[in-house]
């Protein structure tokens, strides 16, 4: 047992490491560049009037991503809650704190999401060890979230939802202290912790409805103390709950107005096969990534995703039979109020809800959390099958190896939309004397914003408003269109001067010659 400790160790110090690693080289994507617009007191009305139709530079964009003296904290507040109140502004305050004397925005707004994901071991460690009152167990859990590529990918991007998992952990251990001593320093901490997962993601909401649940179940159902003893603790839950509400009160106000439109794009349907595959390949990576897109098949077959999802669906038999009631209870809850929120309207009225692998932390720290007790239970007994030792090693290393392998990469499967521009940035810095020109069709305000970080500084760019379209100026060498509408692009290449011309097509880059270029030996 001293070695498997010892083992246990040295994968946490890794995977502690792991979330610090390079954190500034990979792609600054979509979403992160909305995250230093806020963050740093901008607006996305400022990032629209950018689309003008005038000259600009790359470092103007970056402009927008930087910190100034007269955008404080309240300002970062006030453009949440006017442009994006979905976003609750607890991550957004941490890292506008954090960019104060450090110039490299990557790293500076990065860095919240790393120190949340390195806090998340030892909260994970706690939790566990309240959940099973095993320190092997406990220890375990710790191992397995540390190394794991899904949460170490989230600790290296500048969004809550590693934060967010902190929370998640906080707060759960924090309830099943509070219910094991119900003192009211351990009620104020459980509410503390519960109003910051509040502050960092409205998605608590459906930790709070797990948290409830499973207190109602254990003071009206469960008995397991006297009614006295049980309805002292459902009082002071209710307090807690309360207090957690009205501390987050002024920002529940806020949503109350939010528009929903901003993510009505996980209501597009999407066939039930697909997500089916998706679902696969994102448990899979809570232990195995090798970076293989969900657009590749490779994803679906691999080796690795008929592994994990033959041990989660062991591990979920193996709970509902072998862990202990409450534990089951807190778990099952934790996890099946959040899957069924996502799943639930993609099934009944699809969409792709349940295919976002952020929105689902719960489910994913649930099942970590039952892999640790199932191995645990596996290990301690005197004549341990040696096929479960090797499992559990594998597991593990198999965490490490992706993590590391991942490390040195520009780019992830998790940047989304952004993944390419790495090679975009590259293939516009080699020329001399080009221009950038690109518009505000689609998702292209943060498109722009994210690639300004791959650009030289003095790199010339013109933004402008579809369905106009712009005078391209003279004595430049090189024209370059980055994500142009079809019907744009269709435009200038209909036109008598130029015609367009592919650059990086799997990078939506192209580049817009002079006819008389092209028919020139």
């Amino acid at each position: 047992m001293r070695r498997s400790y010892l083992f246990i160790v040295v994968i946490v110090l890794l995977g502690g490491l792991f979330r610090f690693a390079n954190l500034s080289g990979k792609v600054y994507w979509h979403d992160e560049a909305y995250t230093a617009l806020y963050a740093t007191g901008h607006s996305s009305s400022e990032a629209t009037a950018l689309f003008d139709g005038q000259i600009r530079t790359a470092a103007d964009l970056l402009a927008l991503q930087i910190v100034t003296p007269e955008r404080g904290i309240g300002e970062t507040v006030r453009q949440l809650a006017e442009n994006d109140a979905h976003h609750p502004p607890f991550y957004y305050a941490l890292t506008r704190l954090m960019m104060y004397g450090i110039d490299n925005t990557v790293f500076a707004t990065r860095l919240v999401a790393a120190i949340a994901g390195l806090l998340l071991i030892p909260a994970i460690y706690w939790f566990g060890l309240e959940l099973f009152s095993a320190p092997f167990t406990a220890s375990l859990s710790a191992a397995l979230v540390a190394v794991s590529p899904f949460h170490y990918l989230y600790a290296q991007e500048a969004r809550e939802y590693s934060l967010w998992a902190l929370t998640i952990a906080l707060s759960s251990g924090a309830l099943l202290r509070a219910l094991r001593k119900n003192s009211l320093f351990a009620w104020f901490i459980y509410a503390a912790t519960l109003t910051a997962g509040l502050y960092g993601c409205i998605l608590t909401f459906l930790v709070m409805a797990s948290h409830s649940l499973y207190v109602l179940y254990q003071t009206l159902i469960g008995h397991s103390r006297s009614w006295k003893a049980d309805s002292r603790i459902l009082r002071n839950f209710a307090l807690s709950l309360l207090g957690s509400l009205l501390l987050f009160a002024p920002w529940l106000k806020v949503l109350l107005n939010v528009n929903v439109s901003a993510v009505s794009w996980t209501a597009k349907p999407m066939p039930i096969v697909t997500l089916a595959r998706i679902w696969a390949s994102n448990l899979s990576r809570l232990f195995f990534d090798v970076n293989l897109d969900v657009t590749s098949p490779l994803i679906y077959t691999v080796i690795p995703v008929l592994i994990s999802t033959g041990l989660i669906a062991y591990t979920l038999l193996w709970s509902i039979k072998h862990l202990p009631k409450s534990a089951l209870l807190f778990l099952g809850l934790l996890g099946g109020i959040t899957l069924l929120a996502f799943v639930g309207p993609d099934l009944v009225l699809g969409g792709r809800r349940s295919s976002v692998s952020r929105y689902l932390v719960p489910v994913y720290l649930s099942l970590q959390l039952a892999v640790a007790a199932m191995l645990s239970q596996k290990l301690s007994v005197r004549r341990v099958w040696p096929s479960w030792r090797m499992a559990t090693l594998g597991l593990l290393t198999v965490g490490v190896l992706s993590c590391a392998v991942s490390i040195p990469a520009d780019t992830w499967w998790n940047k989304k939309y952004s993944h390419l521009n790495p090679g975009v940035a590259q293939v516009i810095n080699r020329a001399t004397n080009s221009l950038l020109v690109s518009s505000d069709n689609n998702i292209n305000k943060g498109e722009i914003l994210s690639l300004a970080h791959g650009l030289r500084p003095n790199q010339p760019v013109l933004l402008f408003s579809e369905p106009e379209v712009p005078a391209i100026p003279d004595g430049v060498n090189t024209i370059f269109l980055f994500n142009l509408s079809q019907q744009v692009q269709a435009q200038l290449d209909e036109s008598s001067a130029y015609e367009v011309a592919a650059a990086y097509e799997a990078g939506r880059l192209w580049q817009l010659k002079p006819k008389n270029a092209l028919k020139a030996p």
